[in-house]
C-alpha cells in the first residue's frame, strides 16, 4: 500500500513494517522496540532486572568497530549515569566505563561488553531486583 501527496510517496508499506519518505512530525511518540537510525545511532529501550545479566543494547559488530554506549542506571534513589567506551577487531573486544556520575549505591550493577553472534552488546549484571538501566548507543 502506498500513499501519496501532491503525486510524491510519503508512506509506503513493506514486508517488514512501513518505509515513510519525508519527514516525520509528531507530537508524541511511543516506541516499544530499538529505533535504528540510517546514521548509526541506536535508542535501545529500558532493562528492568532482577538478579540476572541482561542485553541493555546490541549493535551489529560487522557494521560498527567502536561504540559509546551511554547509560542511566536506577532504583529509587540510587543512580548511575555515564559511557562505555568499546571497540573491537572482529575477535576481541575493550571497553572501558568512563564519564561515570554515582548518587547513591549502585555497586549491585556491573556493566559489560560482550562480542556474540555478530552483535556488540552492553550487558548489565545485577545481584539485586528493581534496578533499571538504558543506554543511547552512538556507533561508528
Amino acid at each position: 500500500v502506498e500513499l501519496y501527496f501532491n503525486n510524491v510517496r510519503k508512506l509506503r508499506t513493506t514486508n517488514t513494517g512501513i518505509n515513510v519518505e519525508g519527514e516525520v512530525v509528531a507530537t508524541t511518540l511511543d516506541i516499544s522496540g530499538n529505533i535504528q537510525f540510517s546514521d548509526g545511532y541506536l535508542f535501545a529501550n529500558s532493562v528492568t532486572s532482577s538478579s540476572t545479566t541482561t542485553t541493555v543494547a546490541s549493535v551489529s559488530s560487522s557494521t560498527y568497530t567502536a561504540v559509546f554506549f551511554d547509560y542511566s542506571i536506577k532504583n529509587g534513589t540510587n543512580v548511575r549515569a555515564g559511557t562505555v567506551v568499546a571497540t573491537h577487531d572482529g575477535t576481541n573486544v575493550e571497553f572501558n566505563e568512563t564519564s561515570t556520575v554515582d548518587l547513591g549505591d549502585t555497586s549491585d550493577v556491573t556493566l559489560s561488553v560482550d562480542l556474540v553472534s555478530s552483535n556488540l552488546s552492553l550487558k548489565a549484571t545485577t545481584t539485586s531486583s528493581s534496578w533499571t538501566v538504558k543506554s543511547l548507543v552512538r556507533a561508528i
